[in-house]
């Protein structure tokens, strides 16, 4: 879990994000296919939509990491629920996409560069331990979701 303070700097620091969201996507997905070229064939040529649903989930990620122990313990809509809608994300990237498992540390790598890149001095320390911590509950959960697939991504 995520603590009330990891929350606070993921809400503030992804606060900043937004207004360079546009830019944000561009920055991962060109770092991304630095680190590994190979990955660009599992994207559309135009990747526009790409972009928006990556900076979406993020959005999403930190919205719902946000809730309260109060609001976690409610029932929430699946719609809502991080870890199913993530569960849902690692699966459908397993089985519609064949995203092989080990590109989960690349792209947190490719995350982490693109929020330095895009948030200079803002990505404190602090701030990159947050977003680590959370790419790190995020990937797990999709890993989980590939595995349940069972395909051969999540062998």
């Amino acid at each position: 879990m995520l603590t009330e303070d990891e929350k606070r700097i993921l809400r503030e620091s992804w606060r900043l994000v937004a207004p360079i969201m546009d830019t944000a996507g561009d920055l991962f997905y060109r770092r991304l296919f630095e680190l590994q070229p190979a990955y660009r064939k599992l994207f559309p040529d135009d990747m526009a939509a790409q972009k928006r649903k990556l900076t979406g989930m993020l959005a999403f990620a930190v919205r719902t990491a946000d809730w309260s122990e109060e609001k976690w313990a409610q029932d929430v809509s699946s719609d809502d629920d991080l870890f199913l809608v993530v569960l849902a994300l690692g699966r459908r990237h397993a089985l519609l996409y064949n995203v092989p498992e080990e590109a989960f540390p690349t792209v947190g790598e490719a995350l982490l560069w693109t929020l330095n890149m895009g948030l200079g001095q803002a990505f404190t320390a602090e701030a990159r331990a947050a977003w680590s911590k959370l790419y790190a509950l995020l990937s797990a959960t999709m890993l989980m979701g590939a595995r349940q697939a069972g395909t051969p991504a999540a062998a």
